[in-house]
């Protein structure tokens, strides 16, 4: 029989541990090999130090016999200890079954022990406490059976020895004091070596009852820590605890993801380089024990990669059982698309009173700047011949008229759009078409470069040509006119994920700060000399009419990207239905 420990599970689930501890060590015998393995290593290594100390210092005491046959006494005992030890090795290198190993190492404890006590003065022996330790360990490990055993053959074999001494077969420290006393002595040791059996039991009964409460123990921490774990992981905000000094100390998988950085690689890091210093100093001056409410801040924050993202944290105070504050529990979000939509709720809330405002204030500017401009053409016939200063000023009058009534127009068709009819097109074609007109614009030169890149032969979406048409115009006179020094203005098309179409509009040009960013869409704000500022408005007013998307993102000196996403094509009948 064998006991393979390389074929034992490393690790065995809870269910599996709890009926393990329910049973004893005897019944489990995968259990009480791997005990009885590691003991019996410890079990030769503790009898050769006492061994060869208690013979080594009994020597010059005079208590050992000078010769046993032929050889002297304590190097026959040392060479037959050295012998022993390493039979015992070689046999648990076999890993033959450790339980009968374990029975072996008894039977030559009790052999050795018992050739001791007969070579050295027998009933009067100091070696006889060497019994007890070999009742003490089969207690401990075979339990009460094994202890009460032990202490049986140990009375034998000592009771033996006393025999033997009483008919001279051995040398005895015994000299005429009768079979009355050895009797006496043989009761008294057998007395204290069950003694010790029942002792060794009751103590390894204990030890075994408090390893058991210590294993569930053991069990419920770790059932604990990984619900804690799991807890941590699901979390969809990010969640980062810190001590007093900063230094993080929990960092989840959301936090990872949302900052864009390897979680496992934060757990030491100070938190500032997280949430910046400011955030910090807010968390490290408030007194939470005043105002026990987390603390609320928004900011954006740079990720490595560039992106800005716009966080809002929740600070709480990490306390102790005693309630001193040990750290801080930091949690945020992602606001970056809430941030998007309030910034557009509010600039569509702006542009739809400005619309209404200007409506009506256009309408009363078209109408005497018609007439007004009616009178200048009447003068000017009735002047006839005038000199070339008259008929510079009259010029100067009605072209300044026809660009004050050009931007009437415009304004009003920002400000109050009418209903252009949306049908399935191809965005490949219109785009194709607005880069040839584009190329043959004027404001295009040698040192302008135009790229068109298709991701796709077709791209079906649905809109209306003209107005799409002059959302392309506007953006690319926009691109065009960023790069004054010259530039590469590339336009990508390709199919978005829901079917429908996404475009960008990349230029090389000079880019905006977050101040022209935030200023982007609104009326009269143009960052162009002789621009009227209304191009940008107009083009997102046709997105939204479109049920699309624009966004901007743009760096100082770096360019600018646009991208437009545009709904897929729809049927003509349920495009008329659904306007």
């Amino acid at each position: 029989m064998k006991c393979d420990i390389e074929k034992l599970p490393a690790k065995v689930d809870e269910a599996s541990m709890k009926k393990l501890l329910q049973r004893q060590p005897e019944e489990n015998s995968s259990e009480f090999c791997m005990d009885i393995n590691r003991f019996l290593l410890r079990l030769i290594v503790f009898r050769v130090v006492i061994l060869s100390l208690g013979l080594n210092l009994a020597e010059p005491l005079g208590i050992l016999p000078q010769r046993l046959g032929i050889f002297p006494f304590l190097t026959f005992f040392n060479i037959l200890i050295v012998v022993l030890t390493l039979g015992l090795l070689g046999l648990r290198w076999t890993r033959w079954c450790f339980r009968l190993q374990l029975f072996i190492h008894v039977a030559a404890d009790l052999c050795l022990v018992t050739a001791l006590v007969a070579n050295t003065r027998g009933i009067d022996s100091p070696f006889i406490s060497l019994y007890l330790l070999i009742i003490i360990y089969c207690s401990l490990t075979l339990g009460r059976n094994g202890g009460v055993a032990t202490a049986a053959l140990s009375t034998i074999f000592y009771t033996g020895v006393i025999v033997a001494s009483s008919f001279d077969v051995i040398v005895s420290g015994h000299t005429g004091l009768g079979w009355q006393h050895p009797a006496f002595r043989i009761s008294a040791h057998a007395l204290g070596f069950f003694a010790v059996a029942f002792l060794g039991t009751s103590l390894s009964q204990r030890l075994r009852a408090v390893q058991k409460e210590l294993q569930e123990k053991i069990l419920s921490l770790q059932e604990l820590q990984r619900l804690h774990e799991h807890i941590v992981r699901s979390i969809r905000s990010g969640l980062i605890t810190t001590d007093l000094a900063g230094n993080i100390t929990v960092f989840n998988t959301t936090a990872g993801e949302l900052l864009e950085t390897d979680n496992a690689k934060m757990p030491g890091r100070p938190v500032q380089s997280v949430v910046g210093d400011h955030l910090w100093t807010q968390m490290t001056t408030a007194d939470f024990f005043k105002d026990p409410r987390a603390m609320r801040h928004e900011d954006w924050i740079t990720l490595s990669s560039g992106v800005r993202r716009y966080l809002g944290f929740s600070v709480s105070p990490l306390m102790d059982m005693g309630r001193h504050l040990i750290g801080y529990i930091i949690s945020f979000q992602d606001l970056t698309e809430i941030k998007r939509l309030e910034e557009e709720v509010r600039l569509k809330d702006r542009m739809a009173a400005i619309g209404r405002m200007a409506a009506g204030i256009a309408h009363e500017i078209r109408n005497p700047l018609t007439a007004m401009r009616g009178s200048v053409e009447i003068l000017r016939a009735r002047a006839g011949g005038t000199s070339k200063q008259d008929d510079r000023l009259f010029e100067i009058l009605i072209r300044e008229s026809d660009r004050l009534n050009d931007f009437i127009e415009n304004f009003l068709h920002f400000a109050r759009p009418g209903y252009y009819p949306k049908m399935p097109l191809d965005l490949v074609s219109l785009l194709r078409d607005s880069m040839t007109l584009l190329e043959n614009s004027p404001n295009i030169r040698n040192r302008h470069t135009m790229e068109l890149n298709l991701e796709a032969q077709e791209i079906f979406v649905s809109g209306n040509t003209n107005q799409l048409q002059q959302v392309f115009w506007n953006l690319s006179q926009n691109a065009i006119r960023a790069m004054p020094g010259g530039g590469t203005l590339t336009v990508v098309a390709r199919t978005a994920h829901d079917g429908g179409g996404e475009v960008q509009f990349r230029d090389t040009g000079i880019g905006m700060s977050p101040e022209e960013m935030d200023r982007l869409f609104q009326p009269f704000q143009s960052g162009f000399t002789g621009g009227m500022g209304l191009g940008l408005s107009i083009a997102f007013n046709i997105i939204e009419e479109h049920h699309g998307r624009i966004s901007f993102d743009s760096e100082k000196g770096k360019g600018t990207t646009v991208t437009l996403s545009l709904p897929p094509a729809i049927p003509v009948a349920a495009e008329v239905c659904i306007q």
